[in-house]
């Protein structure tokens, strides 16, 4: 089954406590619908998690736990999949979240240049004492345009990536299914 090999991929609960920011949701977490492998569950932390990915990078894992906690989703997935986007796919992901912002808004593309050094200064700036990168930028980039691109790309990257992840789930299902030896009268799997 495809959950066997999910389960050594993911971390443990015991590693995911290990964090101090996690700590503080220590009781909620002891839900065990939130560790269970099953295809409801995991198939939530899909959603959940390609969909936090495509926010700024301080709180996509705070958003997917929440999430994870409000749809009773699997917590591992949902958490390890939120580095979609990491230090090398951050700037293209937020480079294409503009351009569909800005062809909506119709307004000017701006630099992958631009939007490398906004990320730094962002995160200079949430992590320390760097300069504000919404007034630095103020009349080169368009916080609308890039707020707007990287929701749409949310969105309909998780609907796909959850599709994506169902069909599958359920493509190995039906295999494993029709590889084992059966009596005759078997019904095949309900999904």
């Amino acid at each position: 089954m495809p959950q066997k090999r999910l389960k050594n991929l993911l971390p443990t609960p015991e590693k995911i406590l290990e964090s101090r920011t996690l700590k503080l949701f220590a009781p909620h977490l002891a839900d065990p619908r939130l560790w269970h492998f099953n295809r409801h569950s995991l198939n939530k932390a899909v959603y959940i998690g390609v969909f936090s990915a495509f926010f700024p990078l301080p709180g996509q894992m705070l958003l997917a736990l929440i999430g994870s906690l409000i749809f009773r989703a699997n917590v591992p997935m949902a958490l390890g999949l939120t580095w979609i986007t990491n230090p090398l796919t951050t700037l293209p992901i937020f480079y294409a979240g503009y351009y569909v912002g800005a062809n909506i808004l119709d307004l000017p593309m701006i630099s992958l240049r631009v939007i490398g050094r906004m990320i730094t200064d962002f995160s200079l700036w949430i992590l320390s004492d760097g300069a504000n990168p919404f007034i630095t930028y103020e009349g080169t980039v368009s916080i609308a345009a890039f707020c707007l691109g990287l929701t749409i790309l949310a969105i309909v990257t998780s609907i796909v990536c959850g599709l994506t992840f169902k069909a599958i789930w359920r493509y190995k299902t039906v295999v494993n299914w029709q590889k084992r030896p059966h009596d005759p009268s078997d019904k095949p799997p309900k999904f």
